[in-house]
């Protein structure tokens, strides 16, 4: 059979689904063809009904696959119901926002079936029931309607060792292109599963929805721990080398994991022979509970340059009793500084908007990320994504605005909080100026230039924030500032593709 993928990454930065480079993988391992429609931007394929009408036709799949997340499905569902009106093709579709809401997802008359969770067998399965034209019932981890009914089959089929499962099939994506926009950088992944009890992430949900069908796993009680799997090291070695041999135009590599340097016998193995084996610059995710001399000492003489990990928002009740990242100040600062002593560039991820927060909370991340002064600071729009705790406390509480869903097309972009939770004015200008906020508290040269911008835009007309003037106004300005800053030789955070990075001296300067 023929099978189609397509993969959305519409205003957001292009990439490769590892889940969907698998699914291929073991498909055409077991005789199928498969077919890619990556719609982004960035490799010259925007979203465009009649284009991608045009290719599916020339493609003739016999099933069609979507994988999505939350901030894409408002696009994937504009695709697929245009789909459904052309082709009458059976599609199924899988991913995060699938998993975490598989109800009300195949609800959606355009959808034939839901894949839920891990799907290597379950699609599998699928395709060879279409093929021989038998009942889906019984096939794990899917939902699917049956003359009305929906039929929902538990979640009892999961990959325990992910050396059994083949490399991603990246030549289904246009991999060297999209290396090519990440400046040499690959992404790669190769763990599955988190520790943390993060009430904004879907880990532990889809762990809860495991231990609920499941229960058992060869007799034994479900542990989360069991639920944490890697690839083994020679197999990681193994992936690594074919990709550098494979496409020239990879220069380092990015592990995307929840968490990939932590200690033990894995990452001991992993950075003595990485710089053997490979040796090229590499990028990868910790955790600041798990990070340690001992980790960054392995890091910088591993060939690691960036580091990776979460401060998620300043104040530390809303850290600790929102989020439930039992994590201090004072630890963030500590451990940020450690890894700049060891030659690293640390990375923070940052949140705004989380419920309960004020604009002072709001204004902590910020001092606290100046504090920090990582080396490039990831700010988004906290979401409350179905499936997570906080969405089920979001729900509770009645806070979602359910027409703003229409609108979350980027990790970047406005909340569903409804305005009395959470104005939705004053989100955008935190959000929009975020950037500029950093540096006004950096307390150098910047500072008072950049304070001076801030007053000047927060008097503006309200008119201008809601009708989208305000984005253009401030591109402008901003790239009239940051040239005559550099100029002046002034430390400050600038934008590289939808991230803040630190132009100065602490970092050489370097925006690579």
């Amino acid at each position: 059979m023929k099978i189609l993928f397509i993969y959305t990454d519409v205003s957001s930065s292009v990439g490769v689904s590892a889940g969907i480079g698998i699914l291929s993988a073991v498909l055409k391992g077991a005789g199928h063809d498969t077919e890619m429609i990556h719609v982004s931007e960035e490799i010259g394929y925007p979203l465009d009904l009649q284009r991608i009408t045009d290719d599916t036709r020339k493609i003739q799949p016999d099933l069609i696959c979507f994988s999505i997340t939350t901030n894409q499905w408002y696009f994937a569902r504009q695709i697929g119901r245009h789909l459904k009106e052309q082709f009458r093709i059976p599609i199924i579709v899988g991913g995060h926002h699938p998993t975490a809401d598989p109800e009300r997802v195949v609800s959606e008359p355009w959808i034939d079936v839901v894949c839920r969770a891990e799907g290597e067998r379950a699609l599998l399965a699928v395709v060879q029931r279409l093929a021989s034209g038998e009942s889906f019932r019984g096939v794990p981890n899917i939902l699917f309607r049956d003359n009305g009914e929906i039929v929902r089959e538990p979640l009892l089929s999961w990959e325990q060792s992910l050396d059994d499962l083949p490399f991603e099939d990246h030549r289904l994506f246009n991999y060297g292109k999209i290396v090519q926009t990440r400046g040499g950088w690959a992404e790669v992944i190769v763990t599955r599963g988190c520790p943390y009890p993060c009430t904004y992430c879907f880990n532990q949900p889809l762990f809860e929805q495991y231990r609920a069908d499941s229960q058992t796993v060869r007799g034994e009680p479900i542990r989360k721990k069991a639920m944490i799997r890697r690839r083994s090291v020679d197999a990681t070695m193994q992936l690594l080398k074919e990709l550098k041999e494979t496409y020239p135009e990879i220069t380092g590599f990015t592990f995307v994991d929840d968490i990939m340097a932590q200690e033990g016998e894995w990452f001991d193995q992993f950075a003595k022979r990485y710089p053997r084996e490979i040796g090229l610059p590499y990028a990868c995710t910790s955790q600041p509970l798990m990070f340690t001399r001992r980790i960054a000492q392995q890091l910088r003489d591993s060939g690691c340059k960036v580091v990776k990990m979460g401060v998620e928002a300043g104040n530390e009740q809303i850290r600790r009793k929102v989020l439930k990242r039992n994590i201090s100040n004072e630890h963030l600062i500590e451990v940020f500084q450690m890894a700049k002593e060891y030659g690293l560039k640390p990375q923070s991820f940052n949140m705004i908007g989380i419920p309960g927060e004020t604009i002072e909370d709001m204004l902590e991340t910020v001092r606290l990320n100046a504090v920090l002064k990582p080396y490039i600071v990831w700010m988004s729009t906290f979401n409350p994504y179905p499936g997570t705790e906080l969405f089920r406390e979001c729900v509770a509480n009645g806070m979602i605005d359910e027409s703003k869903w229409e609108e979350v097309d980027s990790y970047r972009g406005g909340s569903v909080l409804k305005d009395e939770c959470l104005p939705s004015l004053e989100l955008k200008k935190i959000r929009v100026l975020f950037r500029w906020l950093l540096n006004a508290n950096l307390g150098n040269g910047a500072a008072a230039v950049y304070r001076e911008e801030i007053e000047t835009f927060q008097a503006l007309p309200l008119k201008y924030w809601a009708n989208g003037t305000i984005e253009r106004m401030f591109a402008e300005r901003d790239a009239e500032v940051d040239m005559a800053l550099r100029k002046l030789d002034v430390s400050h955070y600038v934008s590289k593709k939808y991230i803040n990075m630190l132009w100065g001296k602490e970092y050489g300067y370097d925006l690579s």
